[in-house]
């Protein structure tokens, strides 16, 4: 098991894949970091999730710097597949991630017997045990998908209705037989809807879709490529966020990849209501259209909230509770977020954007020393 030094010049908090692409560019730059990870293995974000999950991105374009997927990889990655290839990655780069250590808390060190000025302090638990280590910078890597967000309306619904997040979700077998309605409007729902009325025990089951818009479904190729090949070849896939088409892109909401659920609905295996969920009430949810839809079951497909408990640096988050920042700089000294949805590009919350995002933010930490990378802490060793 990795030793936790004290203190050290970069903590990186979250060892999933934005926590590695930015440890990979700091190690280049010869800063010394260490990434804390409360999981056990490297990758088990990923093991965690649903079992017939594929990513929606070739395999090209979901790949960190400096290691493609394996040649054995499907063309779209499975969960175990992206699983096992972040582990090897850590390997390959000698990542050194800390796992089975939650943060509890991030504050400004307080001055001791050497001065700890701008410096931070953060607190853990490994394995039961607390410790604290200091360091001169942070960088919150734990993405924003960590709390489930399920509307508080789903209270009205009856204890016989089965209720499930899609965090929670591994096969169709989880909900029982009957109507199910799928809630959301994104490549989880698609996916999932799909799964549910065509997979395993699909003839008991009623499947309903019900987005808050009409879905904008993209097809997976164009003349026979995947698209992800023409928006990167257009510059469009890594477009800063506050471009013309990224803003676009952004205000149609989640795209889904594939239309495969779309020709579902045109064949009647699934149903879609387009209207949000503002109700429920017995064994019915109620939709801003007027609609009622009856349940036995439901699929939440609404996401996660912004929820950093543990970060209690002052002007480090807005008042909502989400990261304040800039394209990942904070306006705090020293302290930086990685792995956001529109950080700073469009393709920033994937895996091929991570890279981009990291080596900015390794300069604004270079710069912020005001040294020469070259004359930084080499980094951690095992």
């Amino acid at each position: 098991m990795r030793e936790i030094p004290s203190d050290v010049d970069v903590v990186i908090v979250g060892g999933g894949q934005a926590g590695l692409g930015m440890s990979y560019r700091l190690s280049e730059a010869g800063i010394a970091h260490i990434v804390l990870d409360d999981r056990e293995r490297t990758g088990d974000v990923w093991r965690e999730r649903w079992d017939s999950l594929v990513l929606f991105t070739p395999k090209r374009f979901a790949a960190l710097a400096g290691s493609p997927l394996p040649p054995e990889a499907d063309p779209y990655p499975t969960r175990l597949q992206i699983a096992d290839y972040l582990e090897q990655y850590a390997a390959d780069h000698a990542v050194p991630v800390a796992h089975r250590t939650r943060v509890t808390r991030i504050a400004r060190a307080e001055p001791t017997g050497r001065d700890f000025r701008g410096r931070f302090a953060i607190q853990y638990e490994r394995d039961a045990h607390p410790g604290t280590i200091t360091a001169r910078s942070v960088v919150i890597a734990s993405g924003p998908f960590q709390y489930p967000r399920v509307p508080r309306v789903a209270a009205g619904l009856d204890d016989a209705v089965a209720q499930r997040h899609s965090s929670a979700y591994r096969t169709p077998s989880d909900l029982p037989a009957g109507r199910i309605a799928v809630v959301g409007g994104g490549n989880s729902a698609a996916q999932l809807a799909t799964e549910l009325a065509t997979g395993p025990g699909a003839a008991e089951r009623t499947v309903t879709m019900i987005a808050p818009a009409e879905p904008w479904f993209i097809p997976e190729k164009v003349a026979g490529l995947s698209v992800y090949w023409p928006l990167s070849l257009f510059g469009i896939l890594d477009s800063p966020a506050d471009s013309r088409i990224s803003q676009y892109i952004h205000s149609r909401g989640d795209g889904i990849l594939g239309t495969e659920a779309k020709k579902l609905v045109r064949r009647g295996q699934l149903g879609l209501r387009t209207s949000r969920v503002v109700g429920a009430a017995g064994r019915a949810l109620e939709l801003a259209n007027g609609e009622r839809v009856e349940v036995d079951a439901v699929l939440w497909c609404t996401g996660f909230r912004a929820h950093y408990p543990f970060v209690a640096v002052e002007g480090a988050l807005t008042e909502h509770g989400g990261p304040r920042h800039d394209r990942g700089i904070s306006p705090v000294s020293g302290f930086y977020w990685i792995g956001l949805p529109w950080q700073s590009r469009l393709d920033s919350s994937i895996l091929h954007g991570i890279d981009a995002d990291a080596r900015e933010l390794t300069a604004a930490i270079v710069d912020a020393r005001g040294t020469d990378p070259a004359l930084a802490s080499a980094s951690m060793g095992s």
